[in-house]
């Protein structure tokens, strides 16, 4: 229906009004650089955005996920490489002062209690709030405080077996202190309620991980009281690295307890072998470790390459060139102009004149 009456005037107004709207769609493109302001400006490519948009989100928090579980191993990568330290260091020590009395074998006692603090605090040791070797208790504290180490029942029935050192012998000492470094009963055991049933069997204890895609989990987590990787049973070995290094350790912090009349050499020598097995332990586990790096950096690094090839798609879809879409605003502009100048001019016309 004619809005004026003259239809030259209506017709005129209608090409207005769209160019008019044309203009507004161009100016909001060249200012946002996007296509439409909703899917419904997108049309048939609505439904192809979606579902790129929908992958695209997928795929980075794949990537993500992958490298916050990558950082989560770097870290216990470099714990782990302090128990290393404090193994192999420690057998060392203990090493040299193979047969030593007196002074010395008081500073290897001294030196292997602070070691031996400093582990239980390792083996405590928290990523972002979760205990690195909690298992599946990521709240709970895995091992006793580094100062509650010394009032264990591993420590004071170890203490109690060195003074006897020179009426039992180095053998049976070992093996009676290994037998407390192995058990897992409450008052002798320096972890966990959790820990310890864990490793009789008692409950459920899997490791932590993470999800990267339908079917495919990566175990992360390692445990305080036994072997991730599987037990490495030996004669100076309780089967897990944390135990042998806790039995070391505890052996070499109550050289002190030993009479000074005792021969240690046998037993240094059989701490020196315990302490040995913890540091091949420890690297077996971060080879295992490093093995599962390399693999999350492959799922990170894939997921991050197809998460920028759907940016680049859904670019396509939604986006425009901003350049192109202000040039496009100017030939509208000069063709608005030309529309209103002819609607001025129409205006202008009295019906007399458009009768004449």
């Amino acid at each position: 229906m004619a809005i004026s009456g003259f239809r030259s005037l209506d017709s005129t107004m209608l090409a207005a009004a769209q160019l008019r709207a044309r203009f507004d769609e161009a100016t909001r493109q060249a200012a946002s650089g996007q296509r439409a302001d909703s899917y419904a400006g997108l049309g048939a490519d609505a439904r192809r955005s979606v579902d790129l948009r929908a992958e695209w989100s997928r795929r980075e928090t794949l990537a993500t996920s992958a490298e916050t579980a990558g950082a989560k191993l770097a870290y216990t990568q470099t714990v782990l490489g302090r128990f290393s330290e404090i193994a192999n260091g420690m057998a060392e020590a203990a090493g040299s002062a193979l047969g030593t009395l007196g002074p010395d074998r008081a500073m290897v006692a001294q030196n292997a209690r602070a070691a031996l603090a400093e582990v239980a605090g390792l083996l405590g040791e928290r990523y972002q709030g979760e205990a690195l070797f909690g298992g599946s208790d990521p709240t709970g504290s895995p091992i006793v405080s580094p100062g509650e180490i010394q009032q264990t029942g591993l420590y004071a029935g170890t203490r109690a077996a060195m003074a006897r050192l020179g009426q039992d012998g180095a053998a049976a000492v070992l093996a009676e202190t290994r037998a407390l470094a192995a058990s897992d009963a409450p008052g002798i055991t320096p972890f966990s309620a959790h820990a310890s049933a864990a490793a009789r069997g008692e409950i459920d204890d899997p490791r932590p991980g993470v999800t990267l895609g339908e079917g495919v989990r990566i175990e992360l987590g390692l445990y305080a009281n036994r072997n991730a990787t599987g037990a490495r049973p030996g004669e100076d070995s309780t089967g897990s690295w944390a135990r042998d290094l806790l039995h070391g350790l505890s052996v070499l912090a109550n050289l002190d307890a030993a009479p000074a009349e005792a021969d240690v050499a046998a037993l240094l020598q059989g701490t020196v072998r315990t302490l040995r097995a913890a540091a091949d332990g420890v690297n077996g586990e971060a080879g295992a470790l490093g093995n599962t790096e390399q693999r999350l950096a492959g799922v990170a690094a894939q997921n991050r390459e197809v998460a920028g090839q759907l940016e680049l798609q859904v670019g396509a879809l939604e986006s425009v060139d901003p350049a192109e879409a202000f040039v496009r605003m100017q030939a509208i502009q000069t063709q608005l102009q030309a529309s209103y100048k002819s609607l001025a001019m129409l205006g202008e016309m009295s019906l007399a004149n458009f009768l004449r």
